[in-house]
């Protein structure tokens, strides 16, 4: 990765109540860019500044960890994803980032950034969703498998398991304890952006199915069901929505195909 030379405008925890979260900015007179991260990951892991340099002519830019990550104290857990999207808005306001905001970020962002637009709706301008998993992800891992299932093939049995971990808000192995199917219901009410603009910004398709092979068919289905129907289900998220696909299909594009994303924020603008 390129070396680059940023010098943060704020770079300080801020206390939320009886913790503290970590919040970095790079402010100007422009338009302000919030940046939310992936399950399990943060703001402060330095992999946004090649971009945050290329978007700085256009956008103030603030990014964060969320608690328990990165340089962020924890908090109670479990938390549900309006709880997310609440800490981040009182993590703004004690930092005095005044609304409105721009959103980017990548796969399980969506979640927190449609939380986040649903609660304080007249504070966002719009997003770009980068590979975001379709809304129902969880709730069909946890789902889909028939009750009591057991299988003779390990590799089966072990998968089964991890999946059905997402009824456990607590999962040693999970490195945030969200309550995944509490956040469903809440998500449910919150896939409408209105006419904001939304650009989700997707990995190249492939032709193969989302579960390894040994997956019975009639199991994996529902998966390639719901991945099958996301291209039509993001551009519903707003009248302004579209879909755009990188040459690229690694999950993780805002470092794998860095042009496409910083044009796709900078599209907003224009949107």
């Amino acid at each position: 990765a390129a070396t680059v030379d940023l010098k943060p405008t704020k770079s300080a925890m801020f206390d939320i109540g009886g913790f503290s979260l970590y919040l970095e900015c790079y402010e100007n007179d422009k338009p302000t860019l919030i940046l939310e991260q992936g399950f399990g990951r943060y703001g402060s892991d330095g992999v946004w500044l090649e971009n945050i340099e290329r978007l700085k002519q256009d956008f103030s830019v603030c990014l964060y960890d969320r608690a328990g990550l990165g340089k962020s104290e924890s908090g109670p857990v479990p938390v549900t994803i309006n709880t997310v999207a609440q800490r981040l808005h009182l993590l703004l306001d004690k930092a005095n980032i005044k609304p409105p905001y721009y959103f980017a970020g990548g796969s399980y962002a969506f979640y927190v950034i449609s939380a986040f637009n649903h609660l304080y709706n007249d504070e966002v301008l719009g997003a770009v969703l980068i590979d975001p998993p379709p809304f129902g992800y969880f709730m069909t891992m946890g789902s889909r498998w028939p009750d009591e299932f057991t299988s003779d093939n390990q590799e089966l049995n072990s998968y089964y398991a991890f999946e059905q971990s997402v009824h456990d808000p607590m999962f040693a192995r999970a490195p945030e304890k969200i309550d995944h199917i509490t956040s469903y219901q809440q998500l449910k009410n919150a896939q409408s952006y209105g006419d904001k603009p939304v650009i989700v910004v997707r990995a190249k398709p492939n032709a193969e199915r989302y579960d390894p092979p040994f997956v019975p068919k009639d199991i994996a289905q529902q998966m390639d069901t719901l991945f099958g129907n996301a291209e039509d289900s993001f551009k519903q998220l707003s009248s302004k929505a579209r879909v755009v696909y990188s040459g690229s299909d690694n999950h993780h594009l805002h470092i794998a195909d860095r042009d496409l994303v910083v044009k796709s924020i900078k599209a907003l603008l224009r949107e």
